[in-house]
């Protein structure tokens, strides 16, 4: 496009200032979000391992993704300037960055959506421009710099929108947000799952934690489901792909919980086209010695996710060595684990309302088999967790179940690793365990008394039993239940 091959040629040639968040375009921004687009200013294009700075990128869903460049020119640095055509000969460096930058947008859409064709726009905004002032300019900017593709400081609302609109045709068929903005901003992206097949962009409220910048101690607060492993995976990778000397250490509450949070950022790097040295990020259960390990010493910021589940001795221990790290404790109820405190109001997984089923302690078995049975008959092979507040019953359980199914349940301890073992259709665990699982469907035995099972119930994403007996009488139940 025409502006692609601009040049200055001022004697003194005008100074682009650097972006800074006044200089968004207020009145474009609002047009944008009332035409259902997204408008992002000072955007960060990460594609393998550059960062490219955007000052202003727009998606409209009937247009496209509209690419702007914000120009500082005022009236009395252009007094007697011309401008020519960019050619060969001269070296001069141009004055827009058009080309490189959109060249690097369809670079990321082919990475990561393979067969791409959106349509890309330009425009530049003349910040410090009145539509009046550029009228007295040399024709020269005239010629190379049409209007249409012109924004100036004094443009109405209805000028914006019209030449918003005129920049290309309008498809009655919408592009989708989710495919192209996830493909762009791919660490504001959740990967696809049995919920959303098609993934996720992170809302407004969690998308503004990745945006605060890290204090020396800080909390991440919020309810079960509202999202606080994934804003932690996201924030790290963030950190990482804007401070080339940044190294993260991930503490979770368990092994397998480190393990799968290390797949979903593997992962997330790979669907994003994304590079970072996979040495300058560990994910790791709890460790009483944990400051005395490589990987403590060499960090420049430490997060623990589930920070509640971690203990209080490990907590007061990583503080009292921090020294000039960041720390970043996720937790589910504001309290004192920091003085700086972002808090998730929202829950976004669904809310699963249990089936509660209260048994006796001799029929508890059969029912659970049966349900069982059921389930995996009707259901196509969906995967089930079976939660017991008890571990004496797990061995019990797992022989009977196996035989009757024929299946080889998995038992899922603090020390389980997918390194030596895979999940199997069934899962048997106990509720110190289940950090990092997310389960289609979750059995949870317990006895009567207990009245707690928010934490439990959040593993489950589909829908979840409870089973209930009384309170057992010693071996004796056990031995009952086994016969």
């Amino acid at each position: 496009m025409f502006f692609s091959f601009l040049t200055r040629l001022f004697s003194s040639p005008p100074q682009q200032l650097p972006s800074s968040e006044s200089e968004e375009n207020t009145e474009l921004k609002i047009i944008v979000i009332k035409e259902g687009g997204k408008f992002f200013h000072n955007f960060q294009l990460f594609h393998r391992a550059t960062l490219t700075s955007i000052d202003t990128l727009i998606f409209l869903p009937h247009l496209g993704i509209l690419l702007g460049e914000t120009v500082s020119w005022n009236l009395t640095e252009l007094e007697n300037a011309t401008v020519e055509r960019a050619s060969r000969q001269i070296k001069r460096p141009p004055s827009t960055r058009f080309e490189a930058t959109e060249s690097k947008i369809r670079q990321k859409l082919a990475d990561v959506l393979s067969f791409d064709f959106t349509p890309i726009y330009r425009f530049i905004w003349m910040k410090n421009l009145t539509e009046d002032e550029f009228d007295t300019l040399d024709l020269s900017f005239h010629e190379l710099l049409p209007k249409k593709y012109l924004l100036f400081k004094d443009e109405s609302g209805d000028s914006l929108k019209q030449k918003l609109y005129a920049m290309g045709p309008y498809r009655d068929e919408p592009l989708s947000s989710l495919k192209i903005i996830g493909a762009l901003n791919s660490y504001t992206y959740i990967l696809p799952t049995s919920q959303n097949p098609a993934g996720a962009i992170l809302s407004p409220e969690q998308t503004h934690f990745l945006s605060v910048p890290l204090e020396l101690q800080m909390s991440l607060t919020g309810g079960y489901g509202s999202g606080k492993s994934t804003l932690l995976l996201r924030k790290a990778m963030l950190i990482l792909l804007t401070d080339k000397e940044a190294s993260v250490l991930f503490i979770a509450p368990t092994l397998l919980a480190s393990e799968l949070l290390r797949n979903e950022f593997v992962s997330l790097l790979y669907y994003g086209a994304l590079e970072i040295d996979l040495l300058r990020i560990t994910f790791i259960p709890p460790q009483d010695d944990i400051t005395e390990h490589k990987c403590f010493q060499e960090a420049t910021v430490v997060m623990c996710d589930d920070a509640y589940l971690l203990g209080d001795a490990l907590i007061d221990r990583i503080k009292h060595h921090q020294g000039n790290r960041s720390l970043l404790l996720s937790t589910v109820n504001p309290d004192t684990l920091s003085e700086y405190s972002v808090g998730l109001l929202h829950r976004y997984r669904s809310h699963i309302d249990p089936r509660i089923v209260t048994s006796t302690s001799q029929n508890t078995l059969h029912l659970l088999l049966s349900d069982i049975r059921h389930r995996l008959t009707t259901s196509r092979g969906q995967e089930i967790m079976i939660v017991f507040a008890d571990a004496d019953y797990i061995d019990i359980y797992k022989d009977s179940i196996d035989e009757y199914l024929g299946s080889n349940c998995r038992i899922v301890t603090p020390s389980f690793s997918l390194q030596y073992q895979n999940l199997d259709d069934i899962v048997l665990t106990t509720p110190d365990s289940i950090g990092g699982l997310s389960i289609p469907h979750l059995f949870f035995i317990v006895e009567e008394k207990f009245d707690d099972y928010t934490y439990i119930l959040s593993r489950a994403s589909e829908s979840s039993t409870i089973i209930t007996y009384p309170n057992p009488q010693g071996e004796a139940d056990a031995k009952n239940l086994q016969e």
